[in-house]
């Protein structure tokens, strides 16, 4: 009997002992699986990722790292003040889940952009200078001391901050998109959540890249979601960005737009009576207008004009000026649908209404960015000078 007990207790202690190392393999690989989730969004994007909010969003299970598809398969090339190749850093960190669970493998992303201002080369971004905003309707401004936009859509937000690096001939533009099935942007910690990604990120790039500049304060209040389509006003009680552009009988019935205060982006979108798009108004500072004179007219091959104010290549009217310290700023009217080109004898009435359309936008955004007001385009086909 007590032979039995003897054998009995050693059984017992052999099995506690296995339980106590497996459980100690699997929370060595728990830790291990964590420390290396961890490091790869510490060395995603030069480093200037705030690692603890990316693993709040994402978690700390199985995360992928995307990379930048160039030539030396790293997340950086070029340099703040770079003459030839100017700052590009972007990465992305992906969430995955369950496989062959039915739903998809990868259900959550940061996408992180930071760029020098201006890009010297362009050759490198055949399909744009600078990440788009990914919407339809005007983005909002990011406010809080900021200089940014949001831009909201089904599960995806947008933020941009742009970063004045005094004493630096480039400065920083700093892009975040992200996208988390679970956390719904009706939520405004989800929101907020998202676009400190953007301005943590544009923090740590500044002292990365010695870039002096101010910046805003720490988010505290989620921004706005983007304008839906059933949020339009007559242009008459228009009080954000299309304050003061007029209205044109049933033609120009609706207007959408973002609320007050300075961005790097603002759009103005009309509408008929029953809401159809009919014009969308832009205006663009430092590297927004960089990016419209770019598609406007270098990649049409032509050269960017001498003047202040013209026709657009395609269809619609542009304007321009030049605020303090140098920064470009460029306005445009074009008709909704992008790309339409201008007929052969356009109506004198179209003609006049985009002309006073943008004329009144344009001075209204450029006020409110301490720039000279900007000329009127002309009304025939010479730029003004």
């Amino acid at each position: 009997m007590g032979a039995l007990k003897r054998h009995a207790g050693k059984a017992a202690v052999a099995v506690l002992a296995l339980v106590l190392v497996a459980a100690g393999v699997i929370g060595w690989g728990g830790f291990y699986e964590r420390w290396q989730t961890r490091r790869l969004v510490e060395r995603a994007c030069d480093g200037v990722l705030p690692v603890d909010q990316v693993l709040a969003l994402l978690g700390e299970g199985d995360l992928t790292r995307g990379r930048l598809d160039d030539k030396d398969g790293g997340d950086r090339v070029g340099a703040l003040d770079d003459p030839k190749t100017g700052l590009r850093v972007q990465c992305t960190v992906l969430r995955e889940v369950e496989r062959n669970a039915g739903k998809p493998v990868r259900d959550g992303s940061v996408t992180v952009t930071v760029s020098g201002v201006p890009t010297p080369n362009r050759e490198d971004r055949r399909e744009g200078l600078y990440p788009g905003t990914r919407s339809d309707l005007p983005p909002a401004p990011l406010g809080q001391g900021w200089n940014g936009v949001v831009s909201t859509g089904a599960d995806r937000a947008y933020t941009a901050v742009l970063l004045d690096c005094r004493g630096r001939a480039s400065d920083l533009l700093v892009t975040a998109a992200v996208e988390v099935e679970d956390r719904s942007l009706d939520n405004p910690r989800h929101r907020l959540a998202f676009s400190r990604i953007a301005t943590a990120t544009a923090t740590e790039a500044a002292r990365r890249y010695a870039c002096d500049t101010p910046l805003g304060r720490p988010l505290t209040t989620a921004p706005p979601l983007s304008v839906s389509k059933d949020e339009y006003v007559a242009p008459a009680q228009a009080r954000g960005t299309c304050a003061g552009v007029p209205a044109r009988d049933q033609r120009v019935a609706r207007a959408w737009e973002a609320t007050g205060g300075p961005a790097p982006l603002e759009e103005c979108h009309l509408g008929d009576s029953e809401g159809h798009p009919s014009y969308v108004l832009e205006a663009g500072y430092g590297p927004y207008a960089e990016e419209a004179k770019y598609w406007a007219f270098e990649r049409r091959g032509e050269k960017a004009p001498g003047a202040r104010a013209g026709e657009l290549l395609t269809a619609g009217y542009w304007t321009s000026t030049t605020c303090d310290g140098g920064q470009q700023a460029f306005f445009t009217v074009v008709p909704a649908g992008g790309g339409a080109y201008r007929p052969a004898e356009q109506p004198a009435d179209d003609v006049a209404y985009e002309r006073a359309a943008l004329k009144a936008f344009a001075e209204r955004s450029a006020k409110a960015h301490g720039c000279p007001a900007p000329p009127a385009p002309p009304a025939s086909g010479e730029a003004e000078q």
